[in-house]
């Protein structure tokens, strides 16, 4: 049976799973352990390790079911600074991300530098599950907690899409953290990016449904009244601190 075989029958076909149930520029900084990065690049195909971020996107419980699920998010992310940096491999492992960050048992477990692939700010495709789970209000929350302008920045920048529509609540935890964390004058040139970034998704939404659905095909075009209501209050406030800054 081929690895591909086996990831489709549900089997972790990758390089250091055992479960309970079944016994831009590369970034480096990303690599928890320079030994762990020496040991995979030197060890496993490419092939292989990209087939490991593939079984992680899919079903990202598989790290909830591990011996040590701290461990094995350690090693995942040091498998994809391992492999050699595309759009594609970063659109799979911030994917993946998103969906772990939404995952009340596995959001305490991620490692720092996995967050740090938020600032290559890939543009996730409309069937990324990442996009639907990672934008709950204790996610944002999360992201704040961490400090890092850029790292807030980018995360908004990601999950602001035309695909992507938010709880109330959760809108109003992003309305917060841009008011308590990308105030100032330091923070200018952020602002300026996310209110370009939510130009470009306002102005995919003015084109109407039928041109999103051209895109994808369950597209729920009930929601577009309020995304853009969401959106527009949210290019609002970071419009009015740029005139207070």
């Amino acid at each position: 049976m081929t690895r591909r075989e086996e990831v489709d029958q549900g089997k972790p076909a990758n390089i250091f799973l055992r479960t309970r149930d079944s016994n831009r520029p590369s970034r480096r900084s990303h690599c928890t352990s320079k030994l762990d990065a020496h040991f995979l690049e030197s060890v496993f195909p490419i092939s292989l390790k990209l087939e490991t971020l593939y079984t992680f996107r899919d079903k990202p419980q598989l790290m909830r079911n591990a011996i040590n699920t701290k461990t094995v998010m350690r090693l995942w992310i040091t498998t994809a600074a391992a492999v050699p940096y595309t759009d594609d491999v970063c659109q799979i492992v911030v994917d993946t991300l998103l969906q772990m960050a939404g995952d009340k048992d596995l959001r305490p477990h991620i490692p720092p530098p996995a967050w740090d692939w938020l600032k290559n700010r890939p543009l996730l495709h409309p069937g990324c599950r990442g996009l639907r789970v990672g934008t709950t209000k204790n996610v944002v929350l999360k992201v704040q907690q961490l400090e890092d302008v850029e790292l807030i920045a980018s995360y908004l920048f990601v999950v602001w899409s035309e695909w992507n529509h938010f709880y109330p609540s959760d809108c109003t935890a992003m309305l917060d953290m841009i008011r308590g964390r990308l105030g100032g004058a330091g923070a200018a040139r952020y602002r300026e990016d996310l209110i370009q970034r939510l130009n470009h998704v306002l102005s995919q939404l003015d084109r109407g449904l039928e041109f999103i659905r051209q895109h994808s095909l369950q597209y729920n075009g009930a929601y577009m009244p309020m995304m853009k209501q969401q959106y527009e209050q949210l290019r609002g406030v970071l419009m009015e601190a740029d005139t207070r800054s």
